[in-house]
């Protein structure tokens, strides 16, 4: 995000006042950001973390044995006999 300065020759505009600052004060957004910027700093990646690697293989390896038997279940077609006699 860009931020754009703007300067004239009057200088700054006028300061907000007390209230408008505290339309805009929220303090438990600010926490919830806070801990959701520092909670994913410290995350441990799928490969490092045991059981989750685990589920992962598990999940993959039935998708693949799901897939294998699949195969199976359609028998290939024979092929023609003028495929034969070539």
């Amino acid at each position: 995000m860009k931020q754009h300065y703007k300067i004239t020759p009057e200088g700054r505009g006028p300061e907000p006042t007390d209230q408008e600052i505290a339309r805009y004060r929220d303090p438990k957004r600010l926490v919830y950001n806070y801990h959701r910027a520092t909670r994913s700093l410290h995350r441990r990646p799928l490969y490092k973390d045991p059981k989750a690697f685990i589920a992962l293989l598990i999940i993959v390896l039935m998708a693949w044995f799901i897939s294998e038997v699949s195969d199976d279940r359609h028998p290939k077609p024979a092929p023609d006999a003028r495929e034969q006699t070539d």
